[in-house]
């Protein structure tokens, strides 16, 4: 039966109100898809229809959801084949018989064996100009080829199927943000659990006093801060700086940290320590990461703190002529090269030193205008506060950075820890 014009008119408006129904109602883009090419086909009267879309990183087409057949993805580079024409066109393609165009290409059919007979494609353009993706249909039902009322048809399909597609990813992306950021969120949450929180940590040992704190750029980051009793008498503590920033520095933080508890327990000097802790980061370390770390053992009856650095920022020395930095003993950061030797220092603290570790998220804070916060000025700044406890300073210590820095944003891992000598016969503050 032939339908007049007005007929035809009152079905396509009532396909597309249906196909907009259909579309709206599905907001994940996997499903999304089916649905696409199953109401295209049908609103079409065509056998089948195929929705390419547009992957610009690689600058071509793709597509996994043709009907009724065992592919389970096609990639096509603009320019080649009807569906790379169209997109690198941006113009509609109507082709009665494809095997007499010279665009078509028939390895698909092959492949297949499948016959296309005759295609009509369409660009599918979002905002901005940007290419969506294609959209085609194969071999009209009962006729010989697609007619233009089919190209005006599709034109208004195409038009629903581009809202749909970029309110589908615009969802998809909104989720994966926030997933995204709950992952994150737990990973800080992990992190910050490996890292001693609760001070003062030994409310029974009033020899010392130490406090630290970690302050990532990022929800995660690569600094690290230990300390633990190796027995009775000698506190072993250490600081760290991974290389790099994010989840790759946070997951060899966390490495990093599990090992240098592991290796301490085993006995021996600080750099006898960050020599086998070197060998155990240098093994299968595929990623060629590295960590700077500087280690120190206090004997808390004596005052003496054995220590070795492995590439990191020297800590000061806080004591009552003044504030110096300790002397370099030690090697390059940790990660480098196997079986790198390093050597042991030491020093005496008296009754009310303290030394101060930090990473170089402190020194190298920048404001606004770039200036960096710099060693010295850090060491005015202790130099000024020596007389604070660990807590105290500390605290102190991040004001003074954050207000140098103003409204820049943090660039960089901030961890310091401070550690006060007192001896048995000082009472605690």
């Amino acid at each position: 039966m032939t339908l007049s014009d007005s007929q035809r008119q009152s079905r396509n408006l009532n396909a597309l109100l249906r196909v907009s129904k259909a579309l709206a109602t599905e907001i994940i883009l996997d499903d999304l898809l089916q649905v696409i090419v199953q109401e295209a086909a049908e609103v079409l009267d065509a056998d089948r229809a195929t929705l390419f879309l547009y992957d610009e990183s690689r600058d071509e087409l793709w597509s996994k959801t043709t009907q009724r057949l065992e592919i389970k993805e096609i990639r096509v580079p603009l320019g080649i084949g009807i569906a790379g024409t169209v997109a690198k066109t941006r113009q509609l393609i109507n082709i009665p018989d494809t095997y007499a165009d010279a665009r078509f290409n028939p390895d698909f059919d092959k492949a297949t064996g499948y016959r296309t007979r005759s295609i009509l494609c369409m660009p599918l353009i979002g905002n901005r100009d940007r290419l969506i993706g294609v959209i085609q249909v194969l071999n009209k039902k009962d006729q010989e080829a697609f007619n233009e009322d089919d190209e005006s048809l599709l034109g208004g399909l195409s038009a629903h199927i581009t809202v749909a597609l970029e309110r589908a990813r615009l969802i998809e992306a909104y989720i994966e943000k926030e997933r995204m950021e709950e992952t994150l969120k737990l990973a800080h949450d992990i992190q910050m659990s490996m890292v001693p929180k609760i001070f003062p940590p030994f409310p029974d040992r009033s020899e010392f006093d130490i406090f630290a704190t970690l302050v990532p750029a990022r929800e995660v980051g690569g600094d690290l801060y230990d300390f633990f009793f190796l027995d009775d008498d000698h506190l072993c503590f250490a600081v760290g700086d991974v290389s790099g920033k994010g989840v790759p520095a946070s997951l060899f933080m966390a490495v990093t940290k599990t090992l240098f508890k592991a290796t301490a327990g085993n006995g021996g000097t600080p750099g006898e320590i960050l020599a086998r802790l070197n060998t155990e980061i240098c093994r299968d370390n595929e990623s060629c990461m590295f960590v700077t770390l500087f280690c120190g053992i206090l004997n808390i009856r004596t005052g003496q703190v054995d220590y070795s650095n492995g590439g990191h920022n020297l800590p000061y020395y806080l004591h009552h002529e003044g504030v110096s930095p300790l002397e370099n003993f030690g090697g390059r950061a940790l990660g480098l090269v196997t079986q790198s030797p390093y050597a042991s220092g030491q020093i005496v603290l008296n009754p009310g030193d303290a030394l101060v570790l930090y990473t170089d998220g402190v020194t190298e804070a920048m404001n606004p205008s770039e200036t960096l916060y710099s060693d010295q000025r850090l060491e005015r700044f202790l130099a000024n506060n020596r007389g604070s406890s660990p807590r105290q300073m500390i605290g102190d210590l991040l004001s003074d950075v954050r207000q140098f820095a103003g409204e820049a944003p943090q660039s960089d891992d901030i961890t310091v820890l401070a550690l006060l000598y007192r001896d048995r016969g000082i009472t605690k503050r």
